[in-house]
């Protein structure tokens, strides 16, 4: 373990072992190795590389992952930055970013996330979704404003790309390479790979002829 202070964050660099307590001058975390904390911890900035796991609640402003980080309690981070797996119980966040594979096993609330690559979810929610697939994605739940579902053309994969949801809500949603159970929304664009078996929709919907909806029925405006 190693200590900076100075005119940036005071600053604590881990590289191994169980950690139960953490300095309480301790404004940015960094992680280098593999390390598991057990407190409760309060901190402007984590960044972690390598291997961490944080068994209480979590709050920052910004947290910064490269490795593999599991956070088994709650997380309130303002901004997420993920490139690599990220694993979270619930969490709060403005913003996420991620490129890698992102994890939450119960629920996320977001303003805006961004994620290039892989989403497993129980439910998020979220004002802006927009998510380029990289392989298989699975959300049982997406409540959104805006949605945007698309195959990532940059990345080669074996992996199908798609994305598995039970329910989809949204007020603008642009959904391909999708399939759905329900998807409930005011405007939808429905592009090719997309399977649904109920559309519901206030204003208009398009479908691309590579796509599929089994059932289709207007909601009458509120």
């Amino acid at each position: 373990m190693t200590i900076e202070q100075g005119q940036k964050l005071r600053s604590i660099t881990l590289t191994s072992g169980n950690i139960k307590e953490l300095a309480s001058e301790c404004e940015l975390l960094k992680i280098r190795g593999s390390v598991a904390l057990h407190q409760e911890v309060h901190l402007k900035e984590i960044s972690t590389h390598g291997h961490s796991s944080f068994h209480a609640h979590v709050v920052a402003d910004v947290l910064k992952n490269t490795g593999s980080c599991a956070i088994k309690d709650n997380c309130e981070v303002k901004e997420i930055v993920n490139a690599g797996s990220l694993k979270m119980k619930n969490g709060q966040s403005t913003t996420i970013t991620s490129t890698g594979k992102l994890t939450i096993e119960q629920i996320l609330q977001t303003e805006q996330i961004y994620s290039t690559g892989i989403v497993r979810a129980k439910e998020i929610q979220a004002k802006h979704f927009q998510l380029k697939l990289s392989g298989e994605s699975e959300i049982e739940r997406l409540i959104t404003d805006e949605a945007c579902v698309e195959k990532d053309g940059i990345s080669f994969s074996l992996f199908k790309k798609k994305l598995t949801c039970k329910y989809i809500k949204g007020k603008n949603l642009q959904l391909s390479y999708t399939d759905a159970e329900i998807v409930e929304g005011d405007v939808v664009v429905i592009g090719k790979n997309c399977h649904f078996q109920t559309l519901y929709y206030k204003d208009k919907y398009t479908i691309s002829p590579d796509a599929k909806v089994q059932h289709i029925i207007r909601r009458e405006k509120e």
